[in-house]
């Protein structure tokens, strides 16, 4: 299988990267853990690393066959195009969520009276905009507005610090409740989100230019990630503390208008809303990019004839999804995470490793495996 559409090792790092600060970074995650959330992040990084590891390993026992060609050469036609129809249905309803989180974002701290239909179309319009002229074009985008991104969130935990509004003994004790809050926070909730969302790079690492290395790149970017999700979590403790952060829907936005320094760097809520703009934007765009090389797959049609039905399915989809955002995050909480992540992002690639294993070793025999191929 050929693929026409690259992108460089230095473009999957970026893309990457602002995958996984996405929403997470302005979200609260790891509440389970309280003020030990940092201890509870770092863990679930280090898990992270090795999902990553286990993707790359297993998308190289077939060159160039991404999560769907994988699919169907594991389980057949028939029920490969079930499964990857499946596939299909979760990268849409993930997309429309994560849509639907930066929607209310938006009217509840910027645009309080624009109705959240034109933020999402608004949205929606740009990432199909973007992957009209494919995949490479969002990663050179992400490569274009990563210093901004990454030079924003450093910013605002500085601007936090000097306007005094750090307290240190938020972060205190240290393992207070012992190790099972850490544990409680990590599975499944840092397990799924944001790193078991990595599935969605099933379909984008076979694009890598150098496949070989693309494992490197891509564990450096979810640790350079963990670091500053950490980061982030850390400055929301230290200023509002562990329960008042769990109780704000956008805790880093809380954090941030704390900020007074000097009577002049006010109000730079802004920042907090770019950073998270952005990281929406890579992130539904990976989302999305999966699904329509999912029907790509199953129906031999050129992705980007998907664009706009899919797209227009995304976006009604963010507004119907739940009647109002409490219902939204509950949903997130208490039935996505068991009943939708876990399945996608562990249970059916865990079939596949082993499927692939078993296939791949039978057929090979002196003649090598395709693990460590370039192109």
């Amino acid at each position: 299988m050929a693929n026409k559409e690259t992108i460089s090792l230095w473009q999957l790092f970026i893309l990457m990267l602002i995958f996984e600060m996405g929403s997470a970074t302005v979200v609260g995650i790891g509440g389970e853990a309280k003020q030990n959330v940092w201890i509870a992040i770092s863990l679930a990084g280090l898990i992270g690393v090795g999902y990553i590891y286990l993707l790359h390993f297993m998308l190289g026992r077939k060159k160039g066959y991404n999560l769907f060609a994988l699919i169907e050469f594991c389980l057949g036609k028939w029920l490969g195009g079930a499964i990857s129809f499946l596939y299909i249905i979760y990268f849409i309803y993930i997309s429309s969520r994560v849509l639907r989180d930066f929607g209310e974002l938006i009217v509840s701290t910027i645009f309080i009276f624009t109705p959240i239909e034109i933020i999402s179309i608004t949205i929606m319009l740009t990432i199909i905009y973007m992957l009209n002229s494919g995949i490479e074009v969002m990663a050179r985008t992400s490569e274009i507005f990563f210093p901004y991104v990454f030079s924003f969130t450093f910013l605002v935990g500085i601007f936090i610090l000097l306007s005094g509004e750090i307290q240190f003994e938020n972060i205190r004790p240290i393992l207070g409740g012992g190790i099972k809050p850490i544990f409680q926070a990590i599975i499944p909730g840092l397990l799924t989100f944001p790193f078991g969302e990595l599935i969605a790079f099933a379909v984008v690492l076979p694009l890598v230019t150098k496949y070989n290395k693309a494992k490197g790149f891509a564990a450096g970017s979810i640790i350079l990630s963990t670091l500053v999700l950490v980061y982030s979590s850390v400055i929301q403790v230290l200023t509002l503390g562990h329960e008042m952060k769990d109780r704000s829907n956008f805790p880093l936005l809380s954090a941030a208008r704390e900020i007074s320094l000097l009577d002049f760097i006010e109000r730079v809520d802004i920042v907090v809303v770019f950073v998270v703009m952005f990281g929406i934007i890579v992130k539904i765009g990976v989302f999305f990019f999966g699904a329509i090389k999912g029907l790509e797959h199953i129906s031999n049609r050129k992705y980007r004839s998907y664009l706009i039905p899919v797209g227009s399915i995304i976006c009604l989809s963010s507004i119907i999804i739940t009647d109002n955002f409490a219902e939204h995050i509950e949903e997130g909480l208490q039935i996505v995470p068991y009943f939708v992540h876990l399945p996608f992002q562990f249970a059916l690639p865990l079939v596949l490793l082993v499927i692939v294993l078993i296939r791949t070793r039978r057929k090979s025999g002196r003649k090598g495996s395709d693990i460590n191929w370039e192109s």
